[in-house]
């Protein structure tokens, strides 16, 4: 399972990294924002607009809405048992930790 963890790991790095070539913005931000359920939305704006950049569901919602898709992502990237083990487990980011994404 390590290798498997890891392979996830390096493809959601790789699929994150995508973001370098545009701009995030507030408006990005603050429909992100309205998009998530009141308990964590109030966490997230504790956080702000800056140290979301680094947030994993922030950079996919992002890429998402630019036609950079997750999962077409992962399936082009990961062996099939990888794959399989990152849709069981909620699209997970492998060993990645929250805020940890650079850009």
């Amino acid at each position: 399972m390590p290798d498997l963890l890891a392979e996830i790991t390096h493809a959601a790095k790789a699929y994150y990294a995508q973001t370098t070539g545009f701009t995030l913005t507030a408006t990005d931000f603050f429909d992100w924002l309205a998009s998530l359920p009141p308990s964590y939305r109030a966490t997230v704006q504790a956080h702000g607009f800056a140290t979301s950049q680094a947030e994993p569901g922030f950079l996919r919602y992002c890429l998402e809405n630019r036609g950079y898709a997750m999962r077409l992502f992962m399936a082009e990237r990961l062996s099939a048992v990888a794959f399989e083990l990152w849709l069981q487990h909620g699209e997970f980011n492998g060993d990645l930790p929250a805020h940890s994404v650079s850009r």
